[in-house]
């Protein structure tokens, strides 16, 4: 390996094994950070990651029964304009950025992770919803329409669950009406991922522009990012973007992708509840019947649904619905079928009930239509999810799943930056470019060259 990633590997195992108590970046003595303290930072640099991390967390930021409401409109947009900073600094390549957005994350982390208690079934995390779509299938309307509609279910309430009656979601049975919680969180955040040129690197970040009346809602935060090339379709530090939103108190983050298609499932290794967002004629019953996307949706909706397109919305909810029932989710995923008649099979005077299949919802962003019913089930889904303790064990995987993958990208930049690696790589580009090796081969020539460098240099 690189000597400089070597090095710094050593340092940090060194460094977690031996770490104080407390640190500089410490409110409390009992702390153990995980970051290495560096003297590349300058005193600026860690006065402003204090300085966001207070902002970000302020205990005063709270309201109170007769505080003046200038107070809090301020103490409001600085909590906004500290989680706008943050966001840049976890974005940034820069390597100072970048360790400024590592403190400032495990800062935040230390200070909030005694809010959430695993072993408490009653305790509620805050709600990650993903909403992802073929490009057209009208992501961004939709999310609005969404967002202002769970806004004004907290202006008609005092708590954050409304108790309803709502129906069953069983597919194959006759309605039965049941009661639930209908989750109504005190503001949302919207990460939207917009598309990166390929040939400038830029990005348009038109989804709030898209999105104009969920922008100027004060106890709504939307805040646009650039895929950077990303392929998955999200950015490359979403999860962290995600996490700070957390942080910042928000109950419901919404993250919106960029047009995907079949194969772009990385959407479920961030949020709690995967929604895929179609448009009518987006597909029949094979189309929902194969492999990827459709398979890890937690609830499908077809949009569009008024107007010209309202009996084409209706057959393609149709086609998926019928697809639908011949997945295989997971047991425990979401409830299971409750009788006979919802489809399961008695043997022995035993009823073996699967786990019920994806719901298909038809709504229209435009009309309002099905919004209403779409978070019945949204909210519904949270509750099983809290209540049986799935969120907490879908939260770890997902957490695996990000730190392998930012150590495959650190190895990776650490190769490019290396000079002996980058000689080594023009060397074997030049047999590509001849065809004397197969890009297999190659990349495994490069590979050797970075394991056994130190190897080499000690020799």
């Amino acid at each position: 390996m690189p000597r400089a990633f070597i090095q710094s590997t050593s340092l940090l195992c060194t460094y977690l094994a031996t770490a104080p108590r407390s640190t500089p970046f410490s409110n409390s003595p009992k702390r153990k950070s995980s970051i290495i303290p560096n003297a590349s930072l300058t005193k600026t640099e860690i006065e402003t990651v204090e300085q966001l991390s207070n902002d970000i967390i302020d205990p005063n930021s709270t309201s109170e029964e007769g505080e003046n409401e200038n107070i809090l409109s301020e103490q409001m947009m600085r909590r906004r304009i500290a989680l706008s900073k943050a966001i840049t600094l976890v974005e940034s390549k820069s390597a100072n950025r970048r360790l400024m957005g590592d403190i400032l994350l495990d800062r935040l982390r230390q200070s909030t992770r005694n809010k959430v208690k695993p072993k408490d079934k009653k305790c509620r995390v805050p709600f990650r919803l993903g909403i992802a779509g073929p490009p057209g299938a009208g992501k961004s309307t939709f999310v609005e329409a969404l967002g202002l509609y769970i806004l004004g279910l907290k202006e008609n309430s005092s708590t954050s669950d409304l108790t309803v009656e709502v129906n069953n979601l069983s597919q194959n049975s006759t309605p039965r009406t049941e009661s639930t919680s209908v989750f109504a969180p005190e503001k949302l955040a919207v990460l939207c991922i917009d598309p990166s040129s390929q040939v400038t690197g830029g990005s348009i970040l038109g989804d709030k522009t898209r999105m104009s009346n969920l922008s100027h809602h004060p106890r709504a935060y939307v805040r646009p990012s650039p895929s950077s090339g990303t392929l998955g379709g999200l950015g490359s530090y979403t999860h962290d973007a995600v996490s700070l939103c957390e942080m910042a108190g928000y109950d419901l983050t919404i993250v919106e992708t960029v047009g995907v298609g079949q194969s772009e499932v990385e959407l479920a290794e961030c949020v709690d509840m995967f929604l895929l967002l179609l448009a009518p004629g987006g597909g029949d019953e094979l189309q929902g019947s194969k492999k990827g996307i459709v398979e890890v949706a937690d609830v499908l909706v077809v949009n569009k649904a008024d107007g010209e397109y309202e009996k084409v919305a209706k057959k393609t909810a149709s086609e998926y619905k019928k697809a639908m029932g011949l997945l295989r989710k997971p047991v425990g995923w979401w409830g299971k079928k409750s009788s006979e008649s919802d489809g399961c099979s008695k043997e022995n005077g035993a009823i073996d009930c699967a786990p019920a299949a994806p719901p298909v919802l038809l709504i229209s962003a435009k009309t309002g239509f099905g919004l209403e019913e779409l978070w019945q089930t949204i909210s519904k889904y949270r509750e099983f999810t809290n209540s049986s303790g799935n969120v907490i064990e879908k939260r770890k995987k997902q957490n695996r799943y990000w730190m392998w993958k930012y150590l495959r990208e650190r190895v990776l930049e650490t190769a490019k930056n290396n000079p002996r690696v980058k000689s080594r790589a023009d060397d074997i580009e030049k047999c590509l470019d001849e065809g004397l090796m197969a890009p297999r081969v190659a990349a495994g020539e490069l590979w050797k060259s970075i394991v056994y460098q130190g190897d080499e240099k000690s020799e």
